[in-house]
């Protein structure tokens, strides 16, 4: 969703921009527009690195430290973008030069500089959606981001409208009108903090500094996705000044939008799998990684195969939204939006398994990856190529690209796979990245999963008969049973009653040495046990005698809820 919102801003600026301020004006809108992606930049890495920690964190059980994650990012997010502000206004008119109005683009320069500076102005705004619509989903609260992003688009629309009609103003007046829609956005999403069962908490008093190495580390491929984003599309821009007119510069700016607006489906399904992953390498699940990994990619590529085919055919309609007057603009923007639509499954691809070696920590490939799909192998690919076929180099590299990458994704894994001695496994096991003592044996875990009180009972005989074949020791093996029929009766209960949706409670054990891990994970409304145990006092020693003997017996009693999941884990 933060993806999607700052899209929008770029769409509804570009489709405004293009029908009532003309060819130059989306020409220097497509000279700057690169540069927002890198505005955010730090948010990104910042957003992406703290919520790759948060998840791992939680998947541990250490609540109070994924806390002071969340609090760490805010202040490091917000607070840089603000500097760079600061910065970057003074200096616009070089920024925009560098960017790639000079040559034949030079009268460019003063639409460029102005949008540039009324962008500017809402990077702190940037920043913070960015940050808070990634913690959103995690903290049950997925809906509250799409509700900000309404409130910007509708925003922006207005306030672009106005400028057009009543303020009759150009490229600054357009920036600004975005900039004022993130800050609506925000306000939106502070709301959420508003709820009484939030997990998230702002607060300065358990904050650790010393984390924000690990958090940029863990952020840096994203934030060298976006950096590689402007360095590619500033080589693009200045390669076309050279070669090509204004008419070339302003179908990029189309090419450009095209991204924009299928990107964020892309770019979604991958931070999921990121923040997902994290959690599994938490919990060294090695089963659940191959799974997560497998239906992303086949998720991925169907959605993005369809929208690609109907950019791909619609392509004409869709470059008239920023092309008006202008028939060899259109031609041009036509065969762009073309070419990248061939190459988008692919790229969604591409960036699932990028994020993917994002969320297990393995940030250097992931960071290698990232510079290359978003930068290297395009601009390679683009000025070899424009020795032969000029201008149409630019929109060809996008597919070209995509091959090039998967054929660098599977030297890597050859690679990685005999470094990390991975041997004797399937190509899923190999493609993980996991080495072979990661996760337990088939034989040292069992998993399960239950939809009605009929199967309870039956999940108790197997969590006795898992822990009874492994020589687990009667007392924590009646406690383990006796725990996991009270918890699942309780949330089958009291959570499958609440609405007519289908639940399911997922069940996992797993024998580490001499401790017995039990995770019991639900789709129902949130439910903290431990918080419940606390309502009910030493004169009522009968109620919930399951949990108050395993939670006294047990090393560790973990409570966390994200992506509106209950996920209980208990250690004894």
């Amino acid at each position: 969703m933060s993806s999607l919102t700052q899209s929008i801003g770029s769409l509804i600026d570009g489709v405004v921009i293009g029908q009532f301020l003309g060819t130059e004006s989306i020409a220097a809108f497509g000279i700057v527009n690169p540069l927002i992606t890198t505005f955010s930049v730090f948010g990104a890495i910042v957003s992406t690195g703290s919520r790759t920690r948060y998840t791992r964190l939680i998947g541990e059980g250490k609540k109070k430290d994924a806390q002071s994650i969340f609090s760490l990012s805010c202040i490091l997010s917000i607070g840089f973008a603000t500097v760079l502000m600061a910065i970057i206004l003074p200096f616009a008119s070089s920024i925009a030069k560098v960017l790639g109005a000079s040559g034949n683009a030079a009268n460019l320069l003063p639409k460029a500089t102005d949008y540039l500076i009324g962008i500017a102005i809402g990077l702190p705004a940037m920043n913070a959606m960015k940050t808070l619509s990634g913690y959103m989903a995690i903290d049950n609260d997925r809906h509250l981001p799409a509700i900000a992003s309404a409130v910007m688009t509708v925003t922006d629309v207005v306030l672009d409208l106005a400028v057009v009609f009543v303020f009759h103003g150009d490229t600054f007046e357009m920036g600004l009108a975005t900039s004022l829609s993130y800050y609506a956005g925000v306000l939106v999403l502070l709301m959420h903090f508003l709820k009484k069962n939030t997990f998230l908490r702002f607060s300065v008093r358990y904050l650790k500094w010393k984390e924000t190495g690990g958090i940029i580390v863990h952020g840096l491929p994203s934030g060298v996705c976006r950096v590689s984003n402007t360095l590619r599309s500033t080589f693009m821009n200045m390669l076309l000044s050279v070669i090509a007119s204004t008419a070339a510069i302003a179908a990029y700016s189309v090419h450009r939008q095209s991204d924009s607006f299928l990107n964020p489906i892309t770019l979604g399904m991958a931070e999921t799998v990121a923040v997902l992953a994290g959690v599994l390498m938490g919990e060294e699940n090695r089963a659940k990684l191959k799974k997560l990994l497998l239906l992303s990619v086949e998720a991925t590529f169907a959605v993005t195969l369809g929208f690609a085919l109907l950019m791909y055919f619609f392509a004409p309609q869709f470059s008239a939204l920023f092309i008006k007057d202008n028939p060899e603009a259109m031609q041009i923007s036509v065969t762009a939006v073309r070419c990248y639509a061939i190459g988008m499954p692919f790229y969604g691809l591409n960036v699932i398994y990028q994020c993917y070696l994002q969320g297990i920590g393995e940030s250097k490939m992931s960071l290698t990856a990232g510079f290359l799909l978003e930068a290297g192998f395009l601009m390679l690919s683009a000025g070899i190529m424009a020795n032969f076929i000029g201008a149409d180099a630019v929109w060809y590299a996008f597919p070209v690209t995509q091959v090039l990458m998967l054929i660098f994704y599977a030297i890597m894994i050859k690679v990685y796979s005999h470094r990390l001695r991975i041997r004797d496994k399937s190509l899923m096991d190999k493609i993980i990245l996991m080495p072979d003592h990661f996760g337990v044996s088939e034989d040292e875990e069992m998993e399960k999963s239950i939809y009605s009180m009929d199967e309870v009972v039956e999940l108790s005989r197997d969590i006795w008969n898992f822990c009874e074949a492994r020589g687990c020791d009667k007392k924590r093996k009646f406690l383990l049973a006796l725990s996991v029929e009270e918890l699942a009766g309780n949330i089958i209960k009291h959570g499958f009653s609440n609405d007519d949706k289908e639940h399911s409670i997922d069940v996992r054990i797993v024998k580490n040495g001499d401790d017995y891990t039990l995770r019991v994970r639900d789709d129902c409304p949130v439910f903290d046990p431990a918080k419940q145990l606390e309502l009910f006092n030493d004169e009522d020693p009968s109620r919930h005698i399951g949990l108050r003997m395993i939670s006294n017996l047990a090393k560790d009693f973990q409570y966390n809820s994200f992506f509106k999941l209950n996920n209980l884990v208990i250690k004894v």
